[in-house]
């Protein structure tokens, strides 16, 4: 009787292979390459030809560079330049084209997502471009508007939570994981810690004891359809850890001299 699976590809030892079921053993299997592997250098300097005279660095971020991907990731990759700021987007390529000077500017003024994804980055070209921007401090000016648009979040979400009713909309939840996420990561960059999609599914589990509450940012993040799953209380956690971690940011900075 046939028998199909579709299984990942590993290395093994020089070579690469795939795990097949025990009970196949004696069997005889056909392989087929369904889905090739990604070179992301080489794709990705396919997909910027045309800007190559105006690029200073090439840089792997997000899910690719922490090795947390999944089947439905995007491969984003940051790309400082001379001049160039646009977005592009080709298949599961996100590709952030950022001039030097802009990105100078945001990390003086708005350290989000910039340092996040310089402290994280992978290089594709040019290590020593970003080495010393890495390094970057956070001060109350570069982190106001994280602290700004947080406080009015949490303000707009306090008013819906109070009509919420039993059971809260994805809508509302995806707006609290957001802010809670957004805290995580200032908090890593603060204690000199790498974040990872792992570390914040565990903080998320501490504050609700479960991480059903991710799923609904999941949801709408993915364009599925809106539910109401999570429980008023979950939802209450949350917004009272941001509030009280919000607070905690304020004061860490406001402690030390900018």
């Amino acid at each position: 009787m046939k028998q199909e699976l579709i299984k990942p590809v590993i290395r093994l030892g020089n070579s690469a292979g795939v795990v097949l079921p025990k009970e196949w053993y004696g069997g005889k299997a056909r392989i087929e390459l369904v889905e090739k592997p990604f070179n992301i250098q080489k794709e990705t300097l396919e997909i910027l030809q045309q800007y190559l005279y105006d690029i200073q660095g090439i840089y792997l971020v997000g899910s690719y560079a922490r090795k947390e991907q999944t089947e439905k990731s995007d491969i984003d990759i940051l790309v400082i330049t001379n001049k160039t700021n646009k977005q592009l987007k080709q298949g599961k390529y996100n590709l952030l084209l950022i001039s030097k000077k802009e990105m100078e500017n945001s990390l003086k003024n708005n350290i989000l997502p910039i340092l996040p994804m310089l402290r994280e980055a992978k290089v594709l070209l040019n290590e020593s471009l970003i080495l010393g921007y890495k390094k970057t401090l956070l001060t109350k000016k570069n982190l106001r508007w994280h602290f700004e648009t947080t406080k009015s979040a949490m303000k707009m979400n306090k008013a819906v939570l109070e009509i919420g009713g039993k059971m809260i909309s994805d809508n509302i939840i995806y707006s609290l994981i957001l802010r809670l996420r957004e805290l995580y990561i200032v908090d890593c960059l603060m204690h000199n810690k790498k974040s990872s999609t792992t570390e914040f599914l565990k903080l998320v589990k501490k504050i609700t004891n479960s991480i059903s509450s991710y799923g609904a940012y999941i949801r709408l993040k993915n364009d599925e359809r809106v539910e109401r799953v999570t429980s008023f209380e979950d939802a209450t956690k949350i917004y009272g850890y941001i509030i009280k971690k919000i607070e905690e940011q304020v004061k860490w900075v406001a402690e030390r001299k900018n």
